[in-house]
């Protein structure tokens, strides 16, 4: 999700801040941070991924730590493994991952995806619900969302971001993925939002692999 919480409006400061008091945070949170540089996260390390998986990344912009803080979780952006070869391929809704091509679902290799620029951590689980040849359908449905608009909204808006990208290629399992949507209440953000950590809190996931947070 990443810069999710301000494309709508003023991409300054001030809005974060805002959206801090009004939730009674702390504005410290949301000071950006400039980490020393980063050793590449540990990829070698990494089990068999398979196609469906899901990735989580815990970001490093103010906005990251703002998602972070709203939904109470280590995540702040969700992407789904699309295919393994020549090396793994995740499909996500993102708003600056690539400035070439911003706000709006692209693909990236999993070193593009957990690029110590973008995350500050990362980790991998496998949902154990989805059948695996509908991770297949779900793989070939979200190749063919490539280009589309990124759009935070409520849910009773039309809207595509990085976790209503996933549901959307999951509805046609035969078992219904239905993860918790969270009520936000704040200015410029009111409705129905839908957070990683919903995900990540689904009951039929296995976790895979949890990279330590960088430092």
């Amino acid at each position: 999700m990443l810069k999710a919480f301000s494309r709508r409006g003023s991409r300054t400061l001030s809005i974060a801040l805002l959206l801090a008091a009004t939730l009674g945070l702390s504005a410290t949170l949301y000071i950006a941070q400039t980490p020393a540089a980063r050793t590449a996260l540990p990829t070698h390390e990494l089990p068999p991924l398979a196609v469906g998986d899901w990735v989580f990344r815990s970001g490093t912009s103010r906005e990251s730590h703002l998602i972070q803080t709203l939904s109470n979780s280590d995540f702040s952006h969700i992407g789904m493994v699309v295919s393994l070869q020549p090396e793994p391929l995740i499909v996500h809704a993102s708003t600056d991952d690539d400035p070439q091509r911003s706000n709006q679902v692209l693909s990236s290799t999993l070193n593009e995806f957990i690029d110590p620029q973008l995350a500050g951590s990362f980790a991998i689980a496998r949902p154990t619900f989805v059948r695996a040849e509908e991770q297949q359908q779900a793989a070939l449905w979200l190749s063919k969302q490539l280009r589309k608009p990124f759009v935070l909204a409520a849910r009773s808006h039309p809207h595509l971001y990085c976790t209503t990208l996933l549901v959307d290629a999951l509805q046609h399992t035969k078992k219904p993925f239905q993860p918790a949507w969270q009520k936000i209440n704040a200015p410029m953000f009111s409705g129905e939002y839908l957070f990683p950590q919903a995900f990540a809190d689904y009951p039929e996931i296995e976790w895979l692999y949890r990279s330590k947070l960088s430092k």
